[in-house]
């Protein structure tokens, strides 16, 4: 008796041990050498945000993705202004051309600076300074914390940029403008359990960002200090001010994040989940090395519905279209495409076999040909 009671305590304990919270240290922030790998679903079904709360049990192993892609973090000195952000360690590469700076400590790992394209989308390639510097991530992090970081990107340019339909509508001509975007960003650690994903199973905390972003339009005159103007041009429009709520769920495991859901703000359905991507482990996904323009079709070969993910491609008009292996078009359509993007196609009306499917821009240049096989029960 005496044994079977001291054996059912042991258990006891070891059960109050297995679900314990935990507490992230600095061994999840990444670091000069790291390699991120993550996969993006646009379409994301069967997961659920569940309330805050200990040790839950999340299983998110529906997501699905064409490919992952790695984000390096190298050394500063390799970037491509090495000298422009003193504090910054670390820097990687959102695309092809924009570079993330970064200032990394044992307790912080936070945005510093961003070089290549503007974040406004105006077409520009410059420089700029976060100031105050955006805190990603933050150690020790526990269950219950509640953080903020603000801070803003500031652009300046010359009145002669300006359409003249927006300086006619000033009383004077200001020297130079500059677009001003300013980023708060309000974060509680509201849950704590186990998660489940395609390819692990990982003990996480669970932080709720909510990250509101705002745009205003800012001019100078003279010696005078920058005046906000963006009131008195009711014909450009209102200026965006977006609030977006993303749940991060954070392991000590990995640098990565075991999964951001991105939800819609009117609905609070996910629109978007970014997963920590295991090649070794999940088959029949490709790894995505570059930034290259393209399209591609998951799952493949594919019975019923496939979904085509566009990705790293500029603004635009560009048309899908599927061919028989006699190059004979059995599907087309038209799509325009600013971001990322997945479409669930249905395929059930095509013969198994295999076909070709090819993505052209609006000057009818093709941008991709890939293969798609359908096969059926």
């Amino acid at each position: 008796m005496k044994h079977f009671v001291l054996v059912s305590i042991f258990f006891f304990l070891l059960s109050i041990v297995g679900s314990a919270q935990i507490t992230l240290s600095g061994s999840y922030i990444p670091r000069v050498g790291d390699t991120l790998f993550q996969a993006t679903d646009n379409l994301p079904s069967g997961i659920e945000i569940s309330g805050p709360g200990p040790n839950q049990r999340w299983d998110f192993t529906t997501l699905q993705a064409p490919f992952s892609q790695s984000t390096e973090i190298r050394s500063v000195d390799e970037s491509r202004e090495p000298n422009a952000f003193p504090s910054a360690d670390a820097v990687s590469n959102l695309n092809s051309i924009t570079e993330f700076y970064y200032n990394v400590t044992n307790s912080r790992y936070e945005l510093v600076g961003i070089s290549g394209y503007d974040p406004l989308n105006l077409g520009l390639n410059l420089t700029v300074k976060v100031s105050p510097p955006v805190v990603e991530r933050r150690a020790p992090l526990r269950y219950g914390d509640q953080n903020q970081s603000n801070g803003s990107v500031a652009i300046t340019f010359p009145s002669e940029d300006l359409p003249t339909v927006i300086l006619d509508q000033l009383p004077i001509r200001p020297d130079s403008f500059r677009l001003k975007t300013i980023f708060n960003q309000q974060n509680i650690v509201d849950a704590w359990g186990t998660l489940t994903i395609p390819g692990g199973i990982y003990d996480v905390l669970r932080e709720k960002r909510t990250e509101t972003t705002e745009i205003r339009l800012e001019a100078k005159l003279s010696i005078l200090p920058w005046q906000d103007i963006t009131g008195l041009l009711p014909n450009l429009g209102n200026l965006p001010q977006d609030t977006i709520t993303n749940y991060y769920y954070f392991s000590n495991e990995v640098k990565e994040p075991i999964a951001i859901l991105t939800t819609d703000n009117f609905t609070h359905q996910i629109t978007r989940a970014v997963y920590k991507a295991n090649n070794e482990v999940t088959t029949g996904l490709e790894e995505i090395t570059d930034n290259a323009p393209g399209v591609y079709a998951f799952p493949n070969p594919a019975i019923v519905n496939v979904r085509f993910e566009f990705a790293n491609l500029p603004v635009g008009e560009y048309r899908l279209t599927i061919y028989n292996i006699l190059g004979v078009k059995v599907w087309n359509r038209q799509y325009f495409i600013n971001g990322p993007r997945t479409e669930k196609i249905d395929i059930s009306t095509l013969r198994k076999g295999t076909y070709l499917y090819s993505l052209t821009n609006d000057k009818g240049k093709t941008i991709t040909t890939r293969r798609l096989i359908v096969i059926r029960p």
